[in-house]
């Protein structure tokens, strides 16, 4: 499939889906300001459907420049990713 199963938390595709219609792909970055004042506002919406028990799975793919900048914004999102450098981002 598109997303594929390699993720950096080890889950699968279909324990993320589960089954939401939807899934949203988040693609963000920290040296992006835009997407560091974006990512809270969306965590608040997911934090809202959660609590809802609306499901919306989300990945997020990172356009990080190093690893350490990506482990620094991904701990700040409670979804999944995509591992970092993985080659279906570009």
């Amino acid at each position: 499939s598109l997303l594929g199963n390699d993720f950096v938390d080890g889950a699968d595709l279909a324990s993320i889906v589960g089954d939401a219609p939807l899934v949203g792909i988040y693609f963000s970055a920290h040296w992006c300001g835009p997407c560091r004042g974006y990512t809270p506002k969306l965590k608040e919406f997911y934090d809202t459907l959660v609590a809802q028990g609306t499901p919306l799975p989300i990945v997020f793919a990172s356009s990080d420049q190093d690893e350490d900048s990506f482990a620094s914004n991904f701990d700040e999102m409670p979804w999944h990713a995509f591992k970092f450098g993985d080659d279906r981002i570009e």
